[in-house]
């Protein structure tokens, strides 16, 4: 990384974490916090785990309801937390 007198603070954090090596485990809290962020508290009641590793994102859910909901908008999901993140992180969305 070159010295350049007139760059921010903020322009060099993100430098470094672009290089970093725990730069999986940010995106994969950044995944967990747009779901919350998204769905809320009544989707978060329902939700037990969620883990996301080399683009799949897995939620368990206690509502079997919820989840057969939940499966048929998995495109739309999927394209909505992308936008949320501002990149194109989760490929595939698994519900169990």
């Amino acid at each position: 990384m070159t010295h350049d007198p007139n760059r921010n603070i903020k322009d060099l954090l993100n430098d470094f974490l672009k290089n970093a090596k725990f730069k999986p485990k940010l995106d994969g809290q950044a995944v967990k916090d747009a779901w919350m962020e998204l769905f809320g508290e009544n989707i978060a009641r329902y939700t037990l785990d969620i883990r996301f590793k080399n683009g799949e994102l897995r939620v368990k859910l206690s509502s079997a309801s919820l989840r057969e909901e939940l499966m048929r908008g998995r495109d739309q999901i999927i394209d909505n937390l992308n936008r949320h993140l501002g990149r194109k992180l989760v490929r595939r969305l698994k519900l169990l």
